[in-house]
């Protein structure tokens, strides 16, 4: 079983916040102001929050296999505090974009690890 003390929960929290501001993904959101693009302000700031989360909440899963090696849902649930099936939402989102994989299984779930 692997547990965290709150430092540790909030420094993962604050890396994957830093490598999510430097996706693609969120600097194409918010460099929107640059290309003139005409936007109710506060669809667009709802629309930024929602990838902004995403991304953050990617880059949490992804550096808990990265530092733990492969994992199932349920270890990945309890590092970064997200529920199962928003955990299930983003491994669906990050093996379409190619950045993890399935790497065989543990107490009858997959396990997850990055390519």
């Amino acid at each position: 079983m692997i547990k965290m003390s709150e430092r540790e929960k909030l420094m993962r929290r604050t890396n994957a916040t830093i490598e999510a501001m430097k996706s693609p993904r969120v600097r194409w959101v918010t460099g929107r102001a640059r290309t003139r693009v005409e936007i109710d302000e506060r669809r667009y700031s709802q629309i930024v929050d929602s990838i902004t989360h995403d991304e953050i909440e990617r880059h949490m899963i992804t550096g808990a296999i990265k530092e733990c090696g492969p994992l199932t849902v349920d270890e990945i649930s309890k590092l970064t505090d997200l529920q199962p099936s928003r955990v299930m939402e983003h491994i669906i989102a990050l093996r379409k974009k190619g950045i993890i994989t399935e790497a065989g299984e543990k107490d009858r779930q997959y396990l997850y690890n990055l390519l």
